[in-house]
């Protein structure tokens, strides 16, 4: 189960370099921390640009948010010169194969925002859920535009974090040792990178592990980066700019179609972490790992042109 396909274990076998367990964590800390930084200076002349725009002008925390999340794509850059150049293999290696691309990531994204949905549903059902009757930020239609803006962030931001973690970290760690330990030691960092978040939480960090399991054991099955750069991109999205709460623990507050709040047990419902650190996500990700398994073994992704 979940070892039946292993193209993406086998491209990564061809690499030129192989990291240790140890190595390959440094460079994923090195992807991120150094690539964040590169991303700070290098997006300060579209800072610069956007900024004359009148709809930012009104609207600064837009316009510093999507800076924020479209400065990932040097995080990705520096992955792109690690495989390309130093392991001699295609990018394209990690899982973004070309083929039904669009319909994998649309795919995805539909997942990501319904799982998000169910999260939102269950703390509602169970009186978590409270809206916010003096919102500080655009709502409805008048943020539609800020929301559209804003998920080109998201779409940026979710892809890298994916690029790192499922593409590169678990199938490099996977052609060295085995799958398993790739899928726990990058599903485990995953969550572990979440720590020096804004009132992060243990059930915060357990979600986000849960998360990176799942993600992880769908690239395995489908050997596919796309599906999964979807999900991420609009588990995100939806958090923050369909729903208005907070994403990670931090403060996305600048354009949502609704505006809700948290109320309760911050162990129950996630407080200002957001959802995402709620036991009603632990539930509904242990319920998508029970249904993926329950599909793999049914051999459902075999019988689907699209993959």
């Amino acid at each position: 189960m979940f070892v039946k396909n292993e193209c993406l274990i086998d491209e990564a076998k061809k690499s030129k370099k192989l990291p240790n367990i140890v190595w390959a964590i440094i460079l994923t800390l090195i992807f991120m921390n150094i690539g964040s930084l590169i991303g700070a200076i290098g997006v300060t002349p579209l800072y610069l640009i956007l900024n004359r725009f009148n709809i930012f002008q009104s609207n600064q925390d837009l316009l510093f948010l999507l800076i924020t999340l479209v400065s990932f794509i040097f995080i990705s850059l520096l992955v792109f010169i690690r495989v390309k150049f130093i392991e001699k293999r295609q990018f394209s290696s990690i899982g973004f194969n070309k083929n039904n691309w669009i319909k994998k990531y649309s795919l995805g994204f539909i997942i990501g925002i319904l799982m998000m949905c169910a999260v939102v549903l269950i703390l509602f059902i169970f009186g978590f859920v409270s809206l916010e009757n003096n919102p500080t930020q655009p709502i409805g239609i008048s943020a539609l535009s800020g929301v559209l803006i804003i998920l080109i962030g998201w779409i940026i931001q979710g892809a890298t974090e994916e690029i790192v973690t499922r593409g590169w970290l678990m199938n490099i760690l996977g052609a060295r040792y085995n799958i398993g330990i790739g899928l726990f030691i990058s599903s485990t960092l995953f969550g572990l990178l979440h720590l020096t978040n804004p009132n992060v939480s243990f059930i915060a960090v357990i979600n986000i592990v849960l998360v990176g399991i799942f993600y992880g054991l769908y690239v395995i099955r489908t050997n596919d980066l796309w599906t999964v750069c979807g999900m991420h991109s609009a588990w995100n999205f939806a958090q923050g700019n369909l729903f208005g709460f907070e994403v990670s623990g931090i403060n996305v507050e600048v354009s949502s179609l609704i505006d809700l709040n948290l109320v309760g047990n911050r162990f129950i419902s996630g407080g200002i972490f957001g959802p995402e650190a709620s036991l009603s996500a632990t539930v509904v990700l242990l319920l998508s790992i029970g249904i993926l398994t329950y599909l793999d073994k049914k051999e459902y992704f075999n019988s689907h042109s699209i993959y």
